[in-house]
């Protein structure tokens, strides 16, 4: 299958431009995007050509926040990868772009973040090329299996909470933190994705003041319109976590803002039963969902949680539990 060959034309604006070559440059930061020599991201170059890559036309992947998601191969070394299509015209799309290919530059040393391998473009389209986690999202998970064990969701939450971590450390929020956006694969490994709307906060942690991100997973301070900082990830992590442990959303059926407003801002947070789960889950994840930012977990302290330190500490033996217990699952539904 050959990449869509769509638009002939980009509208350019603003601080983007182009050249007689057709490659595409945002002016402040010299990011370029370009079909001869791919990307390049602060003076490094991530070269893929739309010939080096062969597209699998009957495995859609998904879509994320700012793209189609499709399974394809590097036909140089066969290497299965997962490819996102983002198109372009509008403004806000490229700067969302740049946003993610950014983030995804930063993300390549961290385990535990989705590794890229560069990207093209293709008329109107810009192609990025990802590392393809081969069991999808935790919403995959959750449906083949309602209550995650413990012992799993340990490992599933160290992983993430690394990756925050090392977002944060480096002044980036995701912000988008929900199942769909932590990805697993065979051998066990577990790694956030999708930054498509993450924001850099200056080395000041000068407020974000936008509100965006699905709603439902949306912190209080976020909802309410106020000024938010690194810890709105935590809390999402934390409707997350709770969602996997009892096969239910915290949070009712939603019908409108007025009633999401009255249950995440109002109502009493969400609380994991101590008698059915370890005291140090059921503190970890009411850390997370703690409505005072001031008394909230950040990524920092909830790295070095009893509920993950054990995982983290033991990473190489969780990760294989982990594969075991999703082969089992496999198994299980054949």
């Amino acid at each position: 299958m050959q990449l869509d060959d769509l638009e002939e034309s980009i509208n350019l604006s603003g601080s983007w431009v182009t050249d007689p070559s057709g490659t595409i440059r945002h002016v402040k930061t010299n990011t370029k995007f370009s079909e001869e020599k791919g990307i390049s991201v602060e003076g490094s170059e991530y070269t893929l050509k739309p010939e080096d890559i062969e597209l699998d036309e009957s495995a859609r992947l998904g879509a994320g926040a700012s793209g189609v998601v499709q399974k394809g191969r590097v036909k140089s070394t066969g290497m299965m990868v997962a490819i996102k299509g983002i198109r372009i015209e509008a403004k806000d799309k490229k700067d969302q772009l740049l946003a993610e290919v950014k983030s995804l530059a930063v993300a390549q040393w961290c385990p535990q973040l989705v590794t890229w391998y560069g990207g093209f473009v293709s008329k109107c389209i810009v192609h990025v090329v990802l590392e393809l986690m081969d069991m999808g999202s935790l919403r995959d998970l959750h449906k083949k299996c309602k209550e995650v064990p413990e012992a799993q969701l340990a490992h599933i939450s160290a992983s993430s909470i690394q990756g925050l971590l090392f977002l944060h450390d480096r002044n980036i929020l995701h912000r988008d933190i929900k199942p769909e956006n932590i990805l697993h694969n065979s051998a066990g490994e577990v790694k956030l994705t999708d930054f498509g709307i993450s924001r850099s906060l200056d080395a000041t942690l000068e407020m974000a003041g936008t509100q965006i991100g699905t709603q439902i997973y949306m912190a209080p301070e976020m909802c309410q319109g106020e000024d938010y900082n690194f810890s709105v990830d935590i809390w999402s992590y934390g409707l997350v976590l709770y969602e996997l442990a009892t096969g239910v959303f915290p949070f009712p059926a939603l019908q409108n803002f007025a009633t999401l407003f009255q249950c995440i801002c109002i109502d009493p947070e969400p609380r994991l039963d101590e008698g059915q789960f370890s005291a140090a889950m059921t503190e970890f994840c009411a850390k997370c969902l703690t409505r005072e930012v001031s008394e909230r977990g950040d990524s920092p302290r909830m790295v070095n949680h009893a509920f993950v330190k054990p995982s983290i500490e033991n990473s190489a033996q969780t990760q294989e539990a982990f594969a075991t217990f999703l082969a089992s699952l496999s198994h299980r539904s054949l």
